[in-house]
């Protein structure tokens, strides 16, 4: 959705229902990334999940630098710092319908009396209950809310060379430019210093991963595509 003349952003994922896409969260984050907006990974309904799992999920991208908060208006938990993560700035909230936005737009600003839905069992993920950006008071700043995105949408978006997507992930930064080949790719080269970082534990697999797919993603657009 478009807005303009924000601090930074917020995209919040369920940690369980609906199931996380973590492809769909890094493309989302890569375009944040690629337009210099500050970023803050929230993941809700941490009381409909196992703690360690909740845990090792936000480690892999605390391990980039990233802020993450692990959150449940059921509970209260992780709300009160939430809160003053936001205090004095203008914050968009994105992410998939039925991840708990509206939830938390609530627990956050009470008088917003937002409309929540229900997960669509059939479809296993959520349904429109935000359909245009709204703008809230909160801690001294302010949110706004924005519709559900899809994967369709942020491919609208994301529209990067492919030799500039590895700058935008901060755990890469330190073994750019000390790979064998000057145009490494780092995906699977002999002699890339992110892939043996990748495998020595210093780089998460799954951000790799997240990395090599959207190489490959940039790597098959034509030219006139973009």
């Amino acid at each position: 959705p478009a807005v303009a003349n924000v601090d930074q952003a917020v995209v919040i994922f369920a940690l369980s229902y609906p199931k996380p896409n973590l492809n769909l969260l890094d493309r989302f984050w890569l375009s944040m990334e690629q337009q210099e907006i500050p970023t803050i990974i929230c993941f809700n309904k941490s009381d409909d999940c196992p703690p360690k799992e909740a845990a090792a999920l936000a480690a892999n991208y605390e391990k980039s630098g990233i802020t993450v908060f692990i959150t449940s208006t059921k509970t209260g938990d992780g709300i009160a710092d939430f809160r003053k993560a936001l205090s004095g700035k203008t914050t968009v909230f994105a992410g998939p319908s039925g991840v708990g936005k509206s939830s938390v737009m609530n627990t956050l600003f009470p008088e917003a009396k937002m409309e929540t839905g229900e997960i669509s069992e059939k479809l296993g993920r959520g349904k429109h209950t935000t359909r245009q950006v709204q703008l809230y008071p909160c801690a001294g700043g302010y949110l706004a809310d924005t519709p559900g995105f899809s994967t369709f949408e942020v491919e609208q978006y994301l529209q990067m060379d492919k030799d500039c997507i590895a700058d935008c992930f901060p755990e890469f930064r330190p073994y750019l430019g000390q790979c064998r080949f000057s145009d490494c790719a780092h995906v699977c080269e002999k002699g890339c210093a992110v892939v043996e970082a990748v495998r020595a534990g210093k780089i998460a697999k799954s951000r790799h991963d997240a990395y090599v797919s959207l190489y490959q993603t940039a790597k098959q657009r034509k030219a006139w595509e973009s």
